[in-house]
């Protein structure tokens, strides 16, 4: 093994990852559905866990779960969720970092702390899923 080929992880392990973030999203969505139902609103008393929870945030999860769990079907689907993931929690934990500083009066989807906290290293796991080269990947120099 050269030591270039230790540094990178297997292309597996990147899709494990989307698998494991996307049945976290699905179950955390399924379970408010189950337990809270579709309220929206500021609620501190609405949490799974120690997350907040509202008929939005529900779709939300669920949906990013659905698709975590579909995009680990191959290498580049896996990287597109990251890309997708990077970019739609990073705008998630702006909106959800205002709420809980500003005004609970401006949290309409419930987010508490710990939503920001998942949100934030949802986003930082996305983009080093993007972006860290793989071992088995395509080659990246000219053929002589």
């Amino acid at each position: 093994m050269r030591g270039s080929e230790r540094a990178h992880p297997p292309a597996a392990a990147l899709r494990l990852t989307v698998l494991v973030i996307g049945l976290a999203y699905l179950v955390l969505g399924i379970s408010g559905f189950a337990l809270v139902g579709s309220d929206m609103g500021y609620d501190p008393s609405r949490t799974v866990w120690v997350f907040g929870i509202s008929g939005l945030l529900n779709i939300g999860h669920t949906g990013v779960g659905a698709l975590g769990v579909a995009a680990a079907h191959t290498e580049a689907t896996a990287r597109a969720f990251g890309w997708l993931s990077f970019f739609g929690f990073a705008g998630i934990f702006a909106y959800s970092m205002l709420a809980i500083t500003v005004s609970p009066l401006g949290n309409l989807a419930n987010v508490h702390v710990a939503n920001v906290c998942l949100y934030g290293v949802t986003a930082v796991l996305g983009l080093l899923i993007s972006v860290v080269p793989s071992r088995g990947g395509a080659a990246t120099g000219h053929a002589t």
